[in-house]
């Protein structure tokens, strides 16, 4: 088989970069991939499935940031309402109080909590 050196060049950046074992290896794969493109019944079909799985991959590692985010902001509020059990003696009635006040308090502002508003809040009458 004969290739430009261009083309030797771009195997060789690839093989390195893609961490192929050698360059039959590279040149199989695109192979199989300019075989597959050509034989789509529709070649906007093929790009549709190489977009769609380039998009579900995008996603998932979104998730997975995200999952590790939130179990992050979890793990630091459940410890802070621990030392706030810890350090105050609230009955079930006011502890049930607060949550409902609280809950309300999120639906109004949407879930977008400002620091000096909650401040505003807690120094006002209420």
């Amino acid at each position: 088989m004969w290739l430009s050196k261009d083309a030797i060049q771009k195997s060789d950046a690839a093989v390195t970069r893609e961490d192929f074992a050698n360059h039959s290896a590279f040149i199989e794969r695109a192979i199989h991939f300019y075989s597959d493109y050509l034989y789509q019944e529709s070649h906007q079909d093929f790009l549709s499935e190489v977009m769609l799985e380039s998009m579900k991959g995008i996603v998932k590692t979104s998730e997975n940031r995200l999952a590790c985010l939130l179990f992050k902001i979890a793990v630091g509020i459940v410890k802070l309402e621990s030392m706030f059990a810890a350090i105050n003696d609230m009955d079930e009635a006011i502890m049930r109080r607060l949550h409902i006040c609280c809950v309300n308090e999120v639906e109004k502002i949407n879930g977008i909590l400002i620091r000096e508003d909650a401040v505003r809040y807690q120094r006002s009458d209420e």
